[in-house]
């Protein structure tokens, strides 16, 4: 069995700001800390349900009440890559690694400000899924590199978290665990 992980990345507020944005919406997450920008959100309702629509949900609301860019990412059993990029509380794409996407290279790069790299970006989102990508938490992976994020989005959901398989290149204590009021 391969992995199965949700999350949303935001791009611009602190963590701090995200955090309070989470306790207002009740959600119980685990937040990365803020680097260059980027905070990633691992949300336990969404990681629970594993339904790109909640997914999607959660990520739109977060782009319009904090007025940032936001990338929806879903991993499915490491069969199938699901991303969707939202921008003030509009979808600008979405990305399926096994079907029909509306999310491309430039618009990613536009994003997060790599405009030079979407050649890259373009042939990760592109290349088929075998030999290079046996398991699509390496295309995810790959794709972040090219996006000059953190890794912190990658092979890691809630769940995960709550078992102590925590983000790549982070210790425990830089997690910051919002109870949303329970």
């Amino acid at each position: 069995m391969g992995n199965w992980y949700n999350n949303i990345t935001t791009a611009g507020p602190e963590q701090g700001d995200v955090a309070a944005w989470c306790a207002r919406h009740d959600r119980q997450a685990y937040l990365t800390p803020t680097r260059d920008g980027i905070t990633v959100v691992f949300d336990r309702e969404v990681d629970r349900a594993a339904d790109p629509g909640e997914l999607g949900d959660l990520a739109l609301l977060a782009s319009l009440e904090l007025g940032c860019r936001v990338l929806a990412s879903a991993v499915y059993d490491d069969d199938v890559l699901l991303l969707a990029l939202y921008d003030g509380g509009k979808q600008i794409g979405e990305y399926n690694s096994a079907g029909e996407s509306t999310l491309g290279a430039t618009m990613l790069c536009r994003a997060f400000g790599v405009r030079g790299r979407a050649p890259l970006v373009w042939v990760v989102l592109n290349s088929p899924r075998l030999p290079l990508f046996l398991f699509e938490s390496f295309r995810h992976r790959a794709l972040m590199r090219a996006l000059k994020q953190p890794r912190w989005a990658v092979a890691s959901g809630y769940t995960y978290i709550r078992r102590g398989e925590r983000p790549h290149d982070l210790d425990e204590s830089e997690l910051l665990h919002v109870d949303g009021g329970r």
